[in-house]
């Protein structure tokens, strides 16, 4: 298991592709608190994605993106902001918008694969569920 501190930025990202944040905010709405266990229970599913065969994959894309293109917190907000709206907008769990936009990423020239391209792509998807 990885236990390398993330900076908040990974953190943010990371959270909306393991579903850890859909966890956490579905417990904070439903109790209105979050008990040692709750968490306890969240890092758990957490790990259980991570160690995921089929997950790896985009989880080492992102990595590797992350360290290329360095986006700034507001970037990142924004793209998770993207990444919610149209999980609502289609009744879809963020994790699964997320992948879909990875997988598309994945299909530009090598060159076009950053952080803004992935974000602009989020911004068009989420204008069209507007």
């Amino acid at each position: 298991m990885d236990t390398t501190k993330r900076s908040p930025i990974d953190r943010l990202l990371f959270a909306t592709f393991l579903k850890g944040r859909t966890s956490s905010r579905d417990v904070w709405e439903e109790k209105g608190d979050m008990t040692p266990e709750d968490n306890q229970k969240i890092i758990e599913e957490t790990n259980e994605i991570i160690n995921d065969d089929s997950t790896y994959p985009f989880i080492s894309y992102l990595s590797n993106l992350l360290a290329k293109s360095k986006p700034s917190d507001d970037a990142v907000k924004k793209l998770h902001d993207c990444i919610d709206k149209v999980a609502v907008a289609l009744g879809h769990d963020s994790t699964d918008v997320f992948r879909a936009l990875l997988a598309k990423l994945i299909e530009e020239p090598e060159e076009k694969q950053t952080f803004d391209r992935l974000l602009e792509m989020a911004e068009k998807f989420a204008a069209k569920h507007e």
